[in-house]
């Protein structure tokens, strides 16, 4: 009686691994853009709140003094945990009172840190105007989009 002998596979062939290679670089090539959109978006609407935050503050201060000003002329300092999104950790934006700050009119900026964004720079007036210096516009990324 003669004996039969099946082959079994041991492997893939190397067509089936380029397929699954090839799938995984377009699942790649659409999942990774959006999640950095995604963690922009997030640091954006971080610096937002930030930035609502220190406008409270300033506020709060013109409650005091009567003034955007320290009573001896000089800009106020934002609280440590008001300079910067997020607090703690690496910043994303840096906070801060602009030079042009009166005593009847502020500007916050917040300065996008390392790479660039759509968005750019944040800015918060003491009439309420938010704005920003990129390519997109304030209602998109004040709106956290």
């Amino acid at each position: 009686m003669q004996q039969k002998h099946i082959m079994t596979r041991n492997g893939f062939t190397l067509i089936e691994v380029m397929i699954v290679v090839a799938i995984v670089a377009i699942l790649a090539s659409v999942a990774v853009p959006s999640y950095l959109e995604s963690v922009r978006r997030s640091n954006r609407a971080e610096a937002a709140a930030t930035m609502l935050q220190a406008a409270n503050w300033v506020e709060q201060q013109f409650t005091v003094n009567n003034s955007y000003k320290l009573p001896d002329g000089s800009v106020p300092t934002l609280p440590s945990n008001l300079i910067q999104s997020p607090y703690p950790g690496t910043a994303k934006y840096n906070i801060a009172l602009a030079a042009g700050t009166t005593a009847t009119a502020y500007s916050l900026v917040a300065t996008k840190v390392g790479t660039a964004d759509k968005c750019g720079n944040f800015t918060l007036d003491q009439s309420g105007k938010r704005t920003v210096s990129g390519t997109a516009t304030a209602d998109d990324c004040w709106g956290g989009r």
